[in-house]
């Protein structure tokens, strides 16, 4: 098992063998925006990968396509640092940067009385 690092929230995923990061983001609560769920079409759950490259799965000829798109429109974005959260499998740690990511709601402890 994996553990990405989300910055700047600063949360911590871990992720399953087999499993993307958008999938292990959704399985442990945490708010990742999507429109497409997963379909690689709506580009919201890009990230910018910030540490841990050697551990990123390979990018198929899908996200390829869509990742090309996304940094000619965002300045500074590389393609070897941009992937999809939905396509994105990892082999080992690595920290991501999306900035609009919250790990799940915690649970509010019981009131005592």
């Amino acid at each position: 098992m994996a553990v990405v690092r989300v910055d700047p929230a600063g949360f911590e995923l871990a992720v399953r063998d087999g499993e993307t990061l958008f999938e292990a983001a959704l399985r442990e609560g945490a708010r990742w925006p999507t429109i497409c769920y997963g379909q690689a079409r709506c580009t919201a759950c890009v990230v910018r990968v910030l540490d841990g490259h050697q551990h990123l799965g390979p990018i198929g000829d899908e996200e390829r396509d869509v990742l090309r798109q996304i940094t000619n429109r965002r300045r500074g974005w590389s393609v070897r640092d941009t992937r999809l959260a939905c396509r994105l499998m990892v082999t080992g740690d690595i920290t991501v940067e999306k900035r609009a990511a919250r790990p799940a709601a915690a649970e509010m402890p019981e009131n005592e009385e």
